[in-house]
């Protein structure tokens, strides 16, 4: 009660013309106010009125909510999604040059390693159809330069390339007609910060492998394929 009277005086002597009308509320009394809120009731439930099981559970109101979340996808579905027939585009499948295959792994809205690696994989039947290898030798030469990389289809298929192999070029030419699957070549890259930078190495790798085996060489007549890499 001191602290009070000392500042309804003190307020008393300022200027009236400094605090305006502020002066008036400092010296509103409102013990009277805080008393009530302090003696008395401000919810009584004892005044509610009767429950007559008009209203559902809590449970019942959030199946409620779920339903509304639910209609409002519908409207989206029946409202939006035929405007998408504006964007709608044919599908072209890509033509024979384009066989090879990048795989990019990426986590959506998190950082990780692994979205920096790239991999690279075509088939073997595609790349010697494409006719950027000039004999058949070459192409034995590419499968050995592959090397671990190369998947075969099975071992049967080894045996009878290896076959071929010891009876000329002419029979390597015809086992890369007749077989269907030559089996499948994967180059992968992570080393590099970016991905890009990775999906670029195994282009150049690739290249590579192709001018190298471009190179003629007779001793590779003998060179068997003798290991098989799952």
């Amino acid at each position: 009660m001191w602290t009070r009277t000392a500042l309804v005086r003190t307020v008393g002597r300022l200027r009236t013309r400094s605090l305006h009308t502020s002066a008036t509320c400092f010296t509103e009394d409102i013990s009277k106010d805080m008393d009530y809120v302090l003696t008395q009731d401000t919810m009584p439930l004892s005044q509610l009125p009767e429950y007559r099981f008009d209203d559902i559970s809590t449970i019942g109101h959030l199946r409620l909510q779920k339903e509304r979340q639910m209609l409002k996808y519908y409207r989206v579905m029946a409202n939006e999604f035929p405007k998408l027939k504006e964007l709608h585009e044919p599908f072209i499948p890509p033509s024979p040059s384009s066989f090879l295959t990048m795989k990019f792994t990426h986590y959506q809205g998190e950082a990780h390693p692994d979205t920096r690696k790239v991999v690279l994989t075509f088939h073997i039947k595609d790349l010697f159809n494409g006719e950027v290898l000039s004999t058949p030798l070459s192409k034995h030469k590419f499968l050995l330069l592959a090397g671990p990389r190369w998947q075969p289809p099975n071992a049967s298929f080894v045996e009878r390339w290896n076959t071929a192999l010891s009876k000329g070029e002419n029979f390597l030419s015809d086992i890369c007609q007749k077989e269907d699957d030559l089996g499948s070549v994967k180059i992968a890259s992570n080393s590099m910060p970016h991905e890009s930078q990775n999906m670029k190495w195994c282009s150049d790798v690739l290249d590579r492998m192709v001018s190298e085996a471009n190179v003629r060489v007779k001793s590779l007549l003998y060179t068997r394929i003798l290991t098989i890499t799952g």
